[in-house]
C-alpha cells in the first residue's frame, strides 16, 4: 500500500515537473466589430413586398479553429428593442407584445451547438434560438469570407455571412400569421477582431 502510495506521489511530482497544465480551448477568440457587423430580418407582407429590418444593439463571440472548424462555436445576445426597420409606427408596433414584446423579452440570445464544415468555405451552424422565452433549435447556412490584418490597424479579422430562416409561430409570435408571413428570412454579415 505504502509502495503504491509512493508512486502515485511520483506520478505526479514528474507531471508537475514537466509543466503539465490542461489542453487550452482550440482556436481563436473573435469580438463581433459591431459598426461592420449587421443583423437583418425580412418577411413576406401579404405577397406585395418585403419587410425588412435589422438591430442596432447586440454583443458576440465567435470561437473560430480554421483548422478543425467543427471545434469553434459562437453565441450572441441581441437587444430586441434596438430593431429598426426604418418607420417609427411599424417599429413601435414590432416591439409590442403582439410581437417582439420587448418590455417582458429584451433580450434574445444564440449559442451554436454544433458547426460542420461543408466545403472549402461553407457550413452549416445549428445553435439553440432563444426569442420570446422559448428556445429552438436553428441552422444557418455560413459563408466563411475571410481573415487578414487590418491593412491600417494590424489587428486580425474575420468575415462570415449567414443566412437561414425561422418560423415565427414557434416563438409563439402568431400575431398576423396570414397577412404577415410566418416564416422570417435571416441575414447576418459578422465582422469580427480577433480578442
Amino acid at each position: 500500500m505504502k509502495l503504491i502510495k509512493l508512486l502515485s506521489i511520483a506520478a505526479v511530482a514528474a507531471t508537475l515537473s514537466f509543466g503539465y497544465q490542461p489542453s487550452a480551448k482550440a482556436g481563436e477568440t473573435f469580438a463581433l466589430d459591431k459598426p461592420h457587423t449587421q443583423i437583418k430580418f425580412s418577411v413576406n407582407r401579404g405577397g406585395w413586398s418585403r419587410v425588412a429590418g435589422w438591430f442596432t444593439k447586440f454583443d458576440g463571440s465567435i470561437n473560430f479553429d480554421e483548422a478543425n472548424v467543427g471545434n469553434s462555436s459562437v453565441s450572441a445576445t441581441i437587444d430586441t428593442a434596438s430593431l429598426d426597420t426604418g418607420f417609427a409606427a411599424r417599429n413601435k408596433h414590432l416591439r409590442s407584445p403582439a410581437f417582439f414584446n420587448v418590455k417582458e423579452f429584451p433580450t434574445m440570445t444564440f449559442k451554436s451547438t454544433k458547426i460542420e464544415k461543408t466545403g472549402a468555405k461553407t457550413g452549416k451552424m445549428t445553435g439553440n434560438l432563444t426569442l420570446l422565452g422559448v428556445t429552438k433549435p436553428v441552422t444557418l447556412d455560413v459563408v466563411f469570407n475571410r481573415k487578414a490584418p487590418h491593412p491600417r490597424n494590424k489587428m486580425m479579422f474575420a468575415g462570415f455571412t449567414a443566412t437561414g430562416k425561422i418560423n415565427r409561430a414557434d416563438y409563439g409570435m402568431k400575431f398576423l400569421i396570414r397577412a404577415v408571413s410566418n416564416e422570417v428570412q435571416i441575414e447576418i454579415q459578422a465582422l469580427s477582431v480577433k480578442k
